[in-house]
């Protein structure tokens, strides 16, 4: 539950159902960033963290993707046929990948600042089993692999991303 402070000082409860509702059409206003996603529900009355909105965000499918340079906004990834996932991380890793190493099962992607969350969800969409799951900071991704073999190859896939091959 999260507080919600009306004019009259009086405080409600909101579930987080109503809290993503509430999320999903600021969002559909165009708003393009979690700094400007917490001021709007803030100017609703509705107090919460930058933490609470990230974790709702990747709840509710959404990842931050660019729209121009300077310009961001939430797209929803979840329920999209599988092609698109590819064709997201072509645009992604094209846009914001800027380094990937491997050791052993165990693949390291850079981002630019900010977009390794990003990245990342939509990976985790793309891969297939052979992807344990990812850890993603602000811009850097930890890709952890089910074997030392399947490494190679799953890494081949993401490079060509990155150099616009795939």
């Amino acid at each position: 539950m999260v507080a919600v402070y009306i004019e009259d000082f009086t405080v409600k409860n909101i579930t987080k159902n109503e809290r993503h509702s509430m999320i999903q059409r600021i969002i559909d206003d165009g708003i393009g960033d979690q700094r400007h996603l917490l001021q709007s529900l803030r100017m609703q009355g509705i107090e919460t963290t930058q933490a609470t909105i990230s974790r709702d965000l990747q709840e509710m499918g959404y990842a931050k993707v660019r729209v121009a340079p300077g310009v961001y906004r939430y797209e929803k990834v979840e329920a999209q046929m599988p092609g698109l996932y590819t064709e997201k991380l072509q645009v992604m890793f094209r846009e914001f990948v800027t380094d990937i190493r491997s050791t052993q099962n165990q693949i390291v992607i850079k981002t630019l600042p900010g977009n390794a969350n990003g990245v990342g969800r939509v990976i985790d969409e793309w891969a297939g089993p052979e992807v344990l799951g990812t850890i993603a900071g602000d811009d850097t991704i930890l890709v952890i692999v089910d074997s030392v073999e399947n490494r190679p190859e799953l890494e081949d896939s993401l490079q060509n991303f990155m150099d616009g091959v795939a």
